[in-house]
């Protein structure tokens, strides 16, 4: 099997890269794999067993952050359910890593991560591409082994590209999705949000980060909170718990989350 590799003159994001290997590829079928994860040896063939079947296929991500799982669902399932079930509930929709995609698909329909979304980029490119197909075949048995890199966005403390997921979601809700997967978007971005304000509040430096504070409070303020109010809860427990704290008295939100994370410090 021959391997090309191209390397960047310098590093322009993950984006970037990953859209260059769509151009340059010349199979079918197309997976992405992050430099520091790894793969059971079963992974691709798994994939490709369950591409036969769907319009897309998946399997699961184990390692840091990621649940065991008692009973591993395998099965051909619906776009509408699996936006909706394995989004909320699991950690199968947003990665790219875990998918096996069809390259044709791709390019027809010019499909392409976002170089602009420093956050949630995965996620973007998957409700794109998911515009397209019906059904998607998912293997929940964990093939992709994801490691926890502590330099990420998603995991560093509060900077500014973290503000981009407020643009991920505008560009998300201006898309034609269906009335279903229009409500899954919106659930998540409130969610979303709230994990915006958690990283404010635990940051170190208060005054920087003051002037995102706003912003993050008034994107609450048009977001549908309502939505989530009724559905949040199958985003997880606490997460719905922390969001009813935030519905009921915002500033003692943000002293509970400032309080923890001191506290947290200190242990």
């Amino acid at each position: 099997m021959a391997i090309t590799l191209y390397r960047n003159k310098q590093n322009q994001g993950v984006s970037v890269a990953r859209n260059i290997g769509i151009r340059a590829a010349s199979g079918d079928y197309l997976t992405f794999v992050d430099a520091d994860d790894h793969l059971a040896p079963q992974f691709l063939e798994r994939l490709l067993q369950g591409k036969k079947r769907g319009d897309m296929s998946v399997v699961g991500i184990g390692g840091a952050g990621f649940g065991k799982g008692s009973d591993p669902f395998q099965g051909l399932i619906t776009k509408e359910r699996f936006v909706y079930e394995f989004w909320l509930t699991k950690h199968l929709f947003g990665s790219c890593n875990n998918k096996l995609y069809s390259r044709k698909l791709i390019l027809r329909h010019d499909i392409f991560f976002d170089p602009s979304l420093k956050i949630m980029e995965d996620m973007f490119f998957n409700m794109l591409y998911c515009q397209y197909i019906d059904t998607i075949y998912v293997s929940e048995q964990k093939l992709y082994y994801y490691r926890r890199n502590e330099a990420s966005v998603m995991h560093q403390k509060f900077s500014e590209n973290n503000m981009t997921v407020i643009k991920t979601f505008h560009k998300l809700l201006a898309l034609p999705f269906t009335e279903a997967e229009q409500k899954i978007i919106e659930l998540h971005q409130v969610n979303s949000l709230l994990w915006l304000l958690r990283l404010l509040y635990k940051a170190d430096d208060k005054e920087a980060t003051k002037q995102y504070e706003e912003v993050i409070l008034q994107e609450l303020a048009t977001a549908n909170t309502r939505l989530f109010f009724k559905s949040g809860w199958q985003k997880g427990f606490s997460r719905y718990v922390t969001f009813l704290l935030y519905q009921l008295h915002p500033k003692c939100y943000k002293k509970v989350i400032t309080t923890y994370y001191k506290f947290k410090k200190r242990r």
